[in-house]
């Protein structure tokens, strides 16, 4: 039984191992899932859908119920009505009920003002959701990114392990000085280094990405980089034109719609404030009962029982009520004209909405052509330079050139490789960029 739990333990963690990447996909929806930004929006959505429940209600009628025990000593009303000059108790018992005819159409606009808050929180959610799937797009490229580079900076170190030992060879057979023996070391000494710096950056940026997704538990933590050779190949033909973007992120942007909501909730603010100048009309009921009880009556007079007095001391009313406002010290004037203010300033947010959509379209599609030039220009650089480093390494080894001129011609080529692998990313982000003004997924 030992052995079967430790094999169990031993396939169940080698399953979690290969479990531990994490794609594109993956880590964007554990962000969403994760989010605090998102799950304070969700609140924020759950009280104005609250708010809209209690607006709807307010045509309902109320029921209110009451009771009151009174001790008086000395002069008390009695159950007739007339006072005097004893002592006595009375209970008295009240269910009552109202309910709104005409508020100056206040509560239909409160419901329609509640209903486009929803609406906003909606899309404040929607936009948050946005931002955090674009933070963990970007750092899981920046993850994708930095490995690459360590692959790189890691055969490079082998290479120039290499060449020191067929340097070494050819100093022994002295065909060349020791001084190269001594430069190749050099060399592959900054090489190694250099594996230790983009190992560092590698792993600062997993954690960067894993704090943006709200992982707690980053041991054995990283990503699936498989995927974005084909977002490469998506990213070249999904560079649309500026309007074109334009016109499907205003139909689709979350900022658009709370902005538009906002504003028309502000226009029911409007029509809510103006209320004020209307007359109110309600309707009200109530019964009302009591038992009254008096200490020390005269010989040959008693208190009417509990139940009998119930019975005859029930008093039902129903009721109009009228109210006329004539003069409330110019409150809702002010406060109309707080409306009028109010959906002035979301009009010029709307407007600078637009704007600013139009301004972050333009920026993300020249960004994606020249990212998409760079990339191309970075791949043609690689090309002449590989052709000159295999030209250098052959004269080398030949001994027709020193390992100065061979160390040039080879850092000429990282450089080369490290812009292509730059750009690449670069122009992938650029895409994913578009993709999002387009309204599309980011996976």
């Amino acid at each position: 039984m030992r052995i079967l739990i430790i094999i169990l333990c031993v396939l169940s963690v080698e399953l979690v191992s290969a479990q531990d990447k994490w794609t594109l996909q993956q880590c964007v929806d554990h962000a969403l899932t994760h989010s605090i930004q998102i799950r304070q929006k969700v609140l924020a959505k759950e009280s104005a859908e609250t708010k809209l429940n209690t607006s709807k209600n307010s045509w309902l009628p109320d029921l209110n119920a009451g009771a009151n025990q009174n001790f008086d000593f000395g002069r008390s009303t009695s159950r007739d009505g007339v006072i005097r000059d004893v002592n006595s108790m009375n209970l008295g018992l009240s269910i009552n009920s109202s309910m709104p005819l005409f508020t100056g159409f206040r509560l239909s606009n409160q419901i329609e003002a509640n209903r486009y808050n929803l609406l906003a929180a909606n899309a404040d959610i929607d936009k948050t959701k946005e931002a955090v799937a674009l933070y963990v797009a970007s750092g899981f490229l920046q993850v994708v990114y930095n490995k690459e580079l360590n692959k790189v900076a890691i055969e490079q170190a082998k290479l120039s392990a290499d060449q020191m030992q067929r340097t070494q060879i050819l100093v022994s057979a002295g065909k060349l000085p020791e001084s190269e023996l001594f430069e190749t070391r050099a060399t592959n000494a900054r090489d190694e280094s250099e594996v230790t710096k983009t190992k560092s950056n590698l792993q600062l940026s997993l954690l960067d990405l894993a704090q943006l997704m709200e992982v707690e538990k980053i041991d054995n933590f990283d990503v699936d980089e498989t995927l974005t050779d084909g977002m490469m190949v998506t990213g070249v033909v999904n560079i649309a034109e500026v309007e074109q973007t334009y016109h499907q992120s205003i139909s689709s942007r979350p900022s658009m719609k709370e902005a538009e909501y906002r504003l028309e909730e502000g226009k029911r603010n409007l029509k809510i404030a103006k209320s004020g100048y209307y007359p109110t009309l309600s309707l009200g009921a109530s019964y009302s009962n009591g038992y009254y009880y008096t200490y020390n009556l005269p010989v040959g007079l008693s208190n009417t029982g509990f139940g009998d007095q119930i019975n005859q001391n029930g008093r039902n009313a129903i009721g109009l009520s009228l109210n006329i406002p004539i003069f409330n010290r110019f409150e809702t004037r002010n406060q109309v004209k707080q409306a009028i203010i109010a959906i002035s300033s979301s009009e010029l947010n709307v407007e600078n909405t637009r704007k600013e959509l139009l301004k972050d379209v333009q920026q993300a599609y020249y960004n994606a052509v020249a990212a998409r030039d760079k990339y191309n220009s970075a791949e043609k650089s690689l090309e002449a330079s590989n052709i000159a480093y295999q030209y250098a390494r052959d004269k080398f080894e030949s001994g027709k050139s020193t390992s100065f001129e061979f160390n040039e011609s080879n850092n000429r080529r990282l450089k080369s490789l490290s812009e292509k692998v730059q750009a690449k990313y670069d122009f992938i982000f650029r895409c994913k960029i578009l993709d999002f003004y387009n309204g599309k997924s980011l996976y």
